[in-house]
């Protein structure tokens, strides 16, 4: 079940869905920020470089640590020292590339180095400590450790080493003292809960070790948390190779972008959804009538940025007008499946194959009732299968809806437990891990305080942020919203646009506490409606596009990112402001064209011309592909999405692409598919003869068969 998570996210990284949420508009997929991008504790001291070329290069490095390329990685970080030899910031991720090798000795006179002149930064204590761990040297990596949890006290992960350092010097009233210091900062740290019943039970306390192996069975169990694996990044956030913090940090100079309009036979459309329905690898478009008279439209994507009409005989042709539409798997089957909001309620379409849906709203006890405005997909309780949460209209004591998925096919109404089942917004949200404590948080639009951000505490209800009023700061309710780390401290921002001037607003994360609103281009605005997060000319910093009401008409504007918290208005310079729209509601992007850059879908209520007008992009770049700052390198993601669609591939053509594109079988399907490095090696080595999609299964079930084992083993010795 996790695979198809993992994958289902990869799936949303290629196509880049960051889906702005018009007035009543809900798209694809929440922006999340990805698992490999390393957090920056605000105390942490490791500067940018003075030299641009060095700063250039281990913002490359880093991104080749996120794809599991070390050598690489290693190669660029040795670069930045050469053009900067006292840059300790590449000294320090290159002792994290080193370690990634198992070239220890190597690792730790790096790391060394790194930690005398960056004593305040907890990623160098950290990896020391791990570098420590693995050579043996366990009284030197828990004072290393030591030094992390005086630095970020916040964070649990160090306070696990040091009980399991203790523990194997068999010191096991030391090693509880620092399980019980981790659990108390995060309670469903899991191999936290673990080390703490493995140390009471060799200290000959079988009643405590008892009760905490139940309590990490339930952790586990109920996907409340995870164990720590071997990987790159899984020992922990600091185990990850860090971005430099710094106030001054620049954007490259501009990549000339331009887009022309592209024109898709279709009538005036309230909501857009990017999906691939067919496994082909490339996003598909349902658009959603805004017209009585129209019917929802399913276009399949035939290459070349071109769209043919497939509604007939899909099983999708709803007559009637909607408001927005989610694609997600929600049954966990490989193929995506679509949730709309039309007129008469929300209706949940399963993707049965061969280009055919059904409707299986009432089968999986989902009620459909009117007032439905947006409706999003997202794993709010971890548990491996995707939830369903309605947005509704305001009035007649309507509120909001949240349907947790039972994972068999049916859904139970959890909005009361959950406190989600807030009075009805009427405008969109969007999922993100707003406070870094590894849950998915809800940040609605619109409300009684204009938005609100609604933190998971993973059991019980979710708790609302304090100190959100837009009212008070002299703003419109807000009505769509994206999540997207602009500065590229770790902590996910927000966006949002407005019912009235200045039509769109821009907020830092505040080490997850408080908002701190950006100063943005002056857009001459009457209201803002769609809001999306896009890096259009692929410099490794996120920008935005949205769609409002100008002075005059409707209008999609393009705001380019230059770092250091500084915004301009690139609308002009892309052609952009030769688009004119009436009544703009949201805009979608995705690359339709599969060239690696992103194009935008805007949808209007009552569009200029009978035919909605597909942005796309042409990019004039050079060497973007490998010079990607941030997530995964777009060759495994478009490679995730590939595989996806080819069920009946042999384990031996996947290699082989794998060895065409020059990446490790094993260090693939360990970042792709949620694998340890040990797993992922048993699935490299697997029969190259048999059906990926077996090998998967094979694998997922050895994990499981040997997690029982290591549990029955512990229970065991407990008796």
């Amino acid at each position: 079940m996790r695979k198809r998570i993992r994958s289902a996210s990869v799936f949303a990284a290629i196509i880049a869905v960051f889906l702005g949420i018009g007035l009543p508009f809900r798209g694809v997929y929440a922006a999340r920020k990805s698992a490999a991008t390393a957090p920056i504790v605000a105390d942490a001291v490791a500067r940018d470089a003075d030299n641009s070329e060095a700063a250039r290069l281990n913002s490359i490095g880093v991104a080749y640590m996120n794809q599991q390329r070390f050598a690489d990685a290693q190669k660029q970080f040795d670069g930045a020292l050469k053009a900067q030899p006292d840059y300790a910031l590449a000294k320090l991720n290159l002792g994290i590339s080193l370690l990634s090798q198992q070239k220890s000795e190597d690792a730790k006179k790096a790391l060394l180095e790194a930690s005398e002149k960056l004593p305040r930064d907890p990623y160098a204590w950290y990896n020391l400590g791990l570098v420590y761990k693995d050579v043996g040297e366990q009284e030197k990596a828990i004072a290393a450790f030591q030094r992390v949890t005086e630095i970020a006290p916040s964070e649990p992960d160090a306070f696990y080493f040091i009980g399991y350092l203790n523990t194997q010097l068999q010191k096991y009233d030391a090693a509880i003292a620092a399980f019980q210091s981790a659990l108390a900062v995060f309670p469903f740290h899991a191999s936290a809960e673990f080390g703490l019943a493995r140390a009471y039970q060799r200290k000959g306390d079988t009643e405590n070790a008892r009760l905490h192996l139940q309590k990490f069975q339930k952790i586990t169990a109920q996907h409340l948390g995870a164990p720590f694996g071997a990987g790159y990044g899984d020992q922990g956030k600091f185990s990850l190779a860090e971005y430099a913090k710094n106030g001054s940090l620049k954007a490259p100079g501009a990549i000339p972008v331009a887009y022309v309009a592209q024109a898709i036979s279709a009538g005036p459309s309230s909501g857009a959804c990017f999906f691939d329905y067919d496994g082909d690898g490339k996003p598909d478009l349902v658009l959603v009538s805004a017209s009585e008279n129209g019917t929802l439209r399913l276009l399949h994507n035939i290459g070349d940025g071109k769209f043919a009409d497939k509604t007939s005989g899909s099983g999708l042709a709803l007559s009637g007008s909607g408001l927005g539409c989610a694609a997600g798997d929600f049954d966990n089957d490989g193929k995506t499946d679509l949730a709309v909001c039309m007129s008469d309620g929300v209706h949940l379409f399963h993707n049965d194959g061969a280009g055919k849906f059904s409707d299986v709203t009432k089968a999986v006890n989902i009620r459909s009732e009117k007032g439905c405005v947006g409706v999003t997909f997202a794993d709010y309780d971890h548990d491996g299968d995707l939830d369903l949460y309605i947005s509704n209209k305001p009035g007649d004591a309507g509120r909001n809806v949240m349907w947790r998925n039972n994972g068999n096919s049916t859904f139970t109404d959890v909005s009361a437990e959950t406190a989600l089942g807030t009075e009805a917004t009427g405008a969109g949200m969007v999922t993100s891990d707003f406070n870094n404590d590894r849950a998915v948080d809800f940040i609605l639009a619109g409300g009684a305080k204009g938005a609100s951000v609604l933190l998971n505490p993973r059991e019980g209800e979710f708790k609302a942020l304090a100190g959100i009023d837009f009212a008070k700061e002299g703003l419109p309710p807000a009505l769509g919203v994206v999540s997207f780390d602009f500065d590229k401290d770790g902590w996910m921002d927000l966006a949002f646009t407005h019912a009235g001037a200045p039509g769109i607003s821009l907020w830092r994360n505040k080490d997850g506490k408080v908002l701190e609103r950006v100063a943005l281009p002056d857009l001459d605005w009457k209201s803002g409606t769609g809001i999306a997060a896009i890096d259009f000319d692929n410099d490794g910093w996120v920008d935005l596009v949205a769609v409002g009401e100008g002075a005059n008409s409707g209008e999609i504007r393009l705001l380019r990112n230059l770092g250091s918290g500084n915004w301009t208005d690139a609308t002009k310079d892309t052609k952009l402001d030769s688009v004119k729209l009436t009544r703009p509601l949201a805009i979608a992007a995705a690359d339709v064209s599969g060239t690696g850059g992103l194009d935008h879908r805007r949808t209007c209520r009552d569009c200029h011309e009978p035919r909605a007008a597909l942005i796309r992009g042409l990019e004039e770049q050079r060497g973007f592909v490998e010079e990607i700052e941030g997530d995964l390198g777009w060759e495994v993601e478009r490679l995730s999405i590939l595989l996806a669609g080819r069920k009946k591939w042999k384990l031996g053509e996947v290699f082989e692409v794998l060895k065409a594109l020059e990446l490790a079988p094993a260090a693939f399907f360990g970042r792709v598919y949620g694998l340890d490095s040990r797993d992922a090696e048993t699935l490299a080595l697997s029969d190259l003869d048999r059906p990926f999609e077996e090998s998967q299964r094979v694998v997922q079930e050895a994990v499981s068969r040997r997690f029982a084992w290591k549990q029955e083993r512990m229970e065991a010795e407990t008796e």
